[in-house]
């Protein structure tokens, strides 16, 4: 029986021929139609050999999209299962094989060392059962510098195109294996997954995500028989460090992915833990596809703007309901529920659906103690105010989960909460190190450039994130916000006028930081006293007053009426571990150099109603305003604390009396 049967347009015949004689000499039989006899119907004896074969090798070009017989060969093949696909000018394959992953053979020159090469024999030796046979690749050294790896998405080899999300969630699973077990830094799935198909291209992974190493891979499922195939990759090099495959049932599915992990960090010299007890190596194959769609619901959405928590709960809800040992359904479950709850679309009654979140924390907890994600789920719950019991919650997250960039961004909002900037900013370059093409990891990014001073590169790079995302909102919402209140109004006049490309409640949104921005750009009494009414107006509707309105109050020069302002308005809400998202509430807002009324010693007092006193008290850990204020922030927060049970006295004030 032949290996593999190669598939071509005559004009590239001269490749097809080179690329034969190349898998020849890795020791497979192959068959090309210059073998044909002389008699017989040539059709009948192609589609023989086709069907006799193991593997079929298409080779697509414009000419081979253009032929009869290649598209007609490529299907066969395909419904056969059997389908390996390489691309001479770099052209995509026509529908429905631009499904499958296609390998580029546009700049290679017969190396046999190539990776490109090296993944189409690894998929020939998949296909025809008889392992590679080209020479086998030994773990190398590992540069100086600390490895970062990038996973990526495993290539569908299945004829069912559906199964996509499957190759996702092995890969996933391999993903968080690897990252959990060891302390090897590994790209967070929402950046490693925007690479798929030709633009798997090392040195373009490698660019896009600072990596050392890749791992990537192809999964074929039959049934209930699964094979994953997969191969790491030294970017500096090229060269393949490790590769396998893996042949095994989806009851096997845990056990495989697991050998994977550890062969990979073996690869790397990193020694990985050992697995969990509360592995899920017994969860069903149904339970296990319910478990891979709600995750990937969560992975490829943004709780904050869309449905995706409320979409992978009920999921997740009946993995654990029929499989209660699974720890990782747990885990995600609270993420989700905590996720829904701090969205901005969360309706119905708080108080037992924060319960919920914390059922499902304890229980992935109770199970597996180093869940850093249902830390994070706790983390979530706790009120603003609480600002000790949320940092203690958010420090073990890390210290069970230190390279998971979700607790790193959330660590460094905390710490922007408190008026640690520079901290913030060093817990978002650490999670933009693992997920560098995630939209809001580098919104945060920028913000916390602009929080430690650093104005021009913080507006650079949001001018820089609004051309790579047009349409998203957060990044638009932020660039008007921040460009008008800083003085930028070159780059506000840039972006402002595309505000009416979005509607719903980011429009409304934008509207109003424009309405604001044009009091302040013209100074017009009346256009200022008109939103600081506006403003005043919410006290007397809601009994509170967002921080953010009231730097907004203070950016007009009105920072003592917005300090009275501040006065008449309630925060006790900041503090009800029972109540409502404290969602208007922006503290890290009134810390930042710009702000008008940190200015006045008088701040101090909104700050001990705010709770900040106290965290900053306990824990030593004082706000970078201390450096530049003009009075003695210490003094102030520490006689302002001390006499708390005195109305409207500063620490000055105090100090004096």
């Amino acid at each position: 029986m032949t290996d593999v049967f190669i598939s071509y347009a005559r004009a590239d015949y001269a490749k097809a021929r080179v690329i034969a004689d190349a898998i020849c000499d890795a020791g497979y039989e192959v068959w090309i139609d210059d073998d044909l006899p002389a008699h017989g119907a040539f059709s009948t004896l192609i589609e023989e050999q086709l069907k006799a074969a193991r593997a079929v090798l298409v080779l697509w070009s414009e000419q081979a999209r253009a032929s009869r017989w290649v598209p007609a060969e490529a299907g066969m093949a395909f419904e056969a299962d059997k389908l390996v696909q390489l691309s001479l000018d770099g052209v995509l394959p026509p529908l429905p094989f631009n499904r499958i992953q296609c390998e580029t053979a546009a700049s290679w020159n017969g190396e046999p060392d190539a990776p490109t090469w090296h993944k189409l024999v690894a998929s020939i030796a998949e296909l025809t059962g008889t392992g590679s046979k080209a020479p086998p690749v030994h773990p190398g050294p590992v540069p100086g510098r600390e490895p970062l790896v990038a996973i990526l998405p495993f290539d569908n080899l299945s004829s069912d195109s559906e199964l996509a999300y499957f190759c996702d969630g092995i890969s996933e699973e391999i993903q968080r294996t690897v990252s959990d077990g060891s302390t090897l830094k590994v790209v967070a799935r929402s950046s490693a997954f925007q690479f798929r198909g030709a633009d798997k291209e090392i040195s373009k992974v490698a660019a896009a995500l600072g990596t050392t190493h890749v791992l990537d891979g192809s999964v074929r499922r039959s049934g209930d028989r699964v094979r994953i195939s997969a191969e790491l990759v030294d970017c500096a090099s090229r060269n393949a460090i490790w590769g396998d495959r893996f042949d095994g049932t989806l009851d096997d599915v845990f056990d495989l992915q697991e050998k994977i992990a550890g062969q990979v960090a073996a690869a790397l010299r990193i020694a990985l833990a050992p697995s969990s007890s509360s592995s899920a190596s017994s969860l069903p194959s149904d339970l296990y596809d319910t478990f891979l769609r709600a995750r990937r619901h969560l992975a490829d959405g943004d709780a904050t703007f869309d449905d995706s928590a409320q979409q992978a709960i009920p999921k997740l809800e009946k993995v654990t309901r029929e499989a209660p040992d699974f720890a990782p359904a747990w885990e995600m479950l609270a993420v989700a529920r905590a996720s829904f709850l701090r969205s901005g679309h969360f309706e119905g009654d708080y108080a037992p659906a924060r319960d919920a979140v914390i059922e499902a924390a304890h229980a992935a907890l109770a199970l597996d103690p180093k869940r850093g994600g249902a830390h994070l789920a706790l983390a979530m719950l706790e009120p603003w105010g609480a600002y000790a019991a949320r940092e203690k919650r958010l420090l073990k997250a890390l210290e069970v989960s230190p390279n998971d960039p979700a607790i790193l961004t959330d660590m460094s909002n905390f710490c922007w909460s408190v008026g640690r900037f520079h901290d913030a900013l060093g817990f978002a370059k650490r999670a933009c190190e693992l997920n560098p093409i995630m939209p809001s990891a580098q919104l945060h990014l920028a913000q916390m450039l602009i929080y430690t001073c650093d104005y021009e590169g913080g507006v650079k790079m949001a001018r820089k994130l609004r051309e790579r995302w047009p349409a998203n909102p957060g990044i638009m919402l932020w660039v008007i916000n921040t460009s008008g209140f800083l003085g930028f109004w070159d780059v506000y006049d840039e972006q402002v006028c595309a505000i009416d490309q979005f509607d719903g409640w980011p429009a409304r949104d934008m509207k109003a930081a424009k309405a604001f921005n044009e009091a302040l750009r013209h100074k017009d009494p009346q256009l200022v006293r008109t939103r600081t009414d506006r403003y005043a107006q919410l006290i007397e509707t809601t009994g509170t007053l967002p921080l953010n309105l009231v730097l907004s109050i203070a950016a007009f020069g009105l920072a003592d009426e917005a300090l009275d302002l501040a006065e008449k308005a309630s925060y006790d809400y900041i503090f009800d571990p029972k109540g409502d998202r404290p969602s208007v509430y922006y503290p890290g807002t009134i810390l930042g150099k710009w702000s008008e009324v940190i200015q006045q010693p008088r701040f101090i007092e909104l700050c001990e109603r705010l709770g900040l006193n106290e965290y900053w008290l306990a824990s030593g850990a004082w706000p970078d305003c201390v450096e530049w204020v003009g009075y003695d922030f210490k003094e102030e927060v520490r006689q302002t604390h001390l006499h708390r049970d005195e109305p409207h006295l500063t620490g000055h004030d105090a100090a004096a009396k």
